[in-house]
């Protein structure tokens, strides 16, 4: 089914309005009626005004017609007039060769006129009067051309004729075709009169009826203007709050039943459309939090499961070392006794006999003895060094192992820094310097193994930022300076810092965000410091920041109470 030009016009019309904001759909509705009122006001004043200035050209017209008319009449009229006055006056023939020279000025005036009348119905398209002109035309010629002639019959070589003779002259005249023609034209000039009268009472009629139609369109525009401007704030405030109406009941039902696949249709691009998308991004935005909150959960919960398991693995394997170091360590003091006495016996044997057997000295060549003498102490002491380094790594991983201890102990801070350090030993042998400037601090109230987490993530993502720059700068000493001392407000201040590569300002917001991380895919978690976060603020009540330049460095400072709360 096809839609007609007007239906597809006011559809688009409708997507026009939609797309405005309430503040332009105002504005628009008011501009509309406001503009078709000035419209109407214009269009009336105009077409009145026309209609005005017709009827007032027509009237113009008119009365300048009947004027020309009028005068022409009066013209001829005043010819007629001498004519009768040409009798009475042949007894006195100075008067009437006066009057004769008066009367061929008058027809001279009365041909100028006719002129006038002929240029103005031309110039002016007066049809009428062209016409009525052009039809007496040959009429008005003839008859002046006979008046003149008998004119000039009556004064001949400047002598009057006799009176019978100018009589007879002058009733030839009165017979004459062209004066019976011209007392016809006068008759229907008086006619023609009255007709252009009548058009000038038409003309000022129509004049008044212009006027009166002015007001007419002047007021109706200003009427349907004001119907206009209802109905388009009707529509307008129904196309406001039909969205307002779905967004609200969109909210209620997510409010209601917790369902964020709900979304509000968006039907305008006004605020109302603003404010639903904004709607649907905050229903889409919570539905991602609570997922990444799950997700979080998830992780966290894995993440203290992984590390209660590698505690208990870690526990088992320090006492699975310790036992046989503690082994060897016991034997080795034996072992070192039973040496010295074989090396006494030695000695004195030397010296008791200085030339021993061939074969005893061949064997001592053989073996290189006064090497052995040398290097065996050297042995044991490189042996009881191993043992007493395993020891250590073997407390550290014992300590270090302690993540699930539920209750709150007194920690000695720089035990948990040294520990940590001997865990990451086998990391910090790539020529990584490290500088401890430990101050007097007391033992705090915490968490052990927690803090060893702790320590153990802002030391680990140091040595990746030292590792990090080092691949890009071989001739590049990297160094991580360990700093505590005691704070202001009963804090103890931990610093660890690295000349590594630094973290850029806009991510420095967010790495204590959960799953937030610069390091490639499958290598950073994003969990570290988000985890190191809620240890030291939310189980210690301490306060952990972050300092960092590009190229330059990164300084973390946790800062823990000496109070437990």
């Amino acid at each position: 089914m096809t839609s007609t030009p007007q239906a597809s016009h006011s559809n688009l019309a409708k997507r026009a309005f939609h797309r405005l904001s309430i503040r332009q759909k105002i504005v628009v509705g008011y501009a509309v009626a406001l503009g078709i009122a000035i419209l109407g006001t214009i269009a009336g004043l105009e077409i009145g005004n026309r209609y005005y200035q017709k009827a007032r050209y027509q009237m113009i017209m008119a009365d300048e017609e009947g004027g020309l008319l009028s005068e022409l009449q009066g013209a001829f009229l005043e010819i007629q007039s001498h004519q009768q006055e040409i009798v009475p006056l042949l007894k006195q023939p100075q008067i009437l060769q006066a009057e004769n020279s008066k009367l061929l000025i008058h027809v001279t005036e009365t041909e100028k006129l006719l002129e006038r009348l002929q240029e103005f119905s031309q110039t002016n398209s007066q049809k009428d009067l062209h016409a009525f002109l052009e039809k007496h035309e040959m009429t008005v010629t003839e008859y002046f051309q006979q008046f003149k002639l008998l004119l000039q019959q009556l004064v001949s070589n400047g002598k009057l004729q006799e009176e019978s003779e100018a009589r007879s002259l002058i009733w030839q005249f009165y017979q004459n075709p062209a004066a019976i023609r011209f007392n016809e034209f006068i008759h229907e000039l008086t006619k023609f009169t009255i007709l252009v009268q009548e058009h000038q009472e038409q003309a000022d009629v129509a004049q008044n009826q212009a006027a009166t139609l002015q007001a007419q369109i002047i007021i109706g525009s200003i009427l349907f203007s004001t119907a206009l401007a209802t109905v388009l704030a009707l529509y307008t405030s129904r196309t406001i709050a039909h969205p307002i109406k779905a967004v609200t009941a969109v909210a209620k039902q997510v409010t209601k039943e917790a369902n964020f696949d709900l979304q509000v249709p968006v039907i305008t691009k006004d605020e109302v459309g603003e404010l639903a998308i904004s709607l649907n991004q905050l229903i889409q935005q919570v539905k991602k939090l609570l997922d990444e909150q799950q997700a979080e959960t998830q992780a966290r919960l894995i993440q203290s499961e992984k590390m209660i398991s590698l505690g208990k693995m870690l526990a088992g394997v320090a006492h699975e070392i310790i036992n046989p170091v503690n082994f060897i360590s016991g034997n080795l003091v034996h072992a070192k006794n039973y040496t010295d006495d074989i090396l006494t016996l030695l000695k004195t044997y030397k010296t008791e006999i200085p030339n021993p057997p061939i074969s005893v000295q061949l064997l001592a060549e053989e073996i290189d003895l006064e090497f052995l003498e040398v290097d065996l102490q050297k042995l044991l002491s490189s042996i009881e060094f191993g043992a007493d380094r395993t020891r250590e790594i073997a407390i550290s991983l014992k300590d270090f192992s302690r993540l699930d201890e539920g209750e709150i102990q007194f920690v000695d801070i720089h035990v948990c820094l040294n520990s940590t350090l001997v865990i990451l030993q086998n990391r910090l042998k790539k020529g990584i310097n490290i500088v401890r400037n430990y101050g007097d601090v007391p033992h705090i109230p915490g968490y052990p193994g927690l803090l060893y987490q702790v320590f153990m993530n802002l030391l680990s993502n140091a040595i990746d930022a030292l590792e990090e720059k080092t691949k890009d700068n071989p001739h590049f000493l990297p160094e991580i300076t360990i700093t505590t001392e005691l704070g202001d407000l009963n804090l103890v201040f931990v610093r660890i810092g690295d000349n590594g590569s630094g973290i850029s300002l806009e991510n420095q917001s967010k790495i204590f965000e959960t799953f937030f991380t610069t390091k490639p895919r499958g290598i950073g978690t994003g969990l570290g410091l988000a985890i190191t976060y809620q240890i030291v603020v939310e189980k210690h009540g301490g306060k952990i920041t972050c300092k960092s330049e590009l190229d330059k460095g990164t300084e973390f400072t946790v800062f823990l109470p000496m109070n437990s709360k």
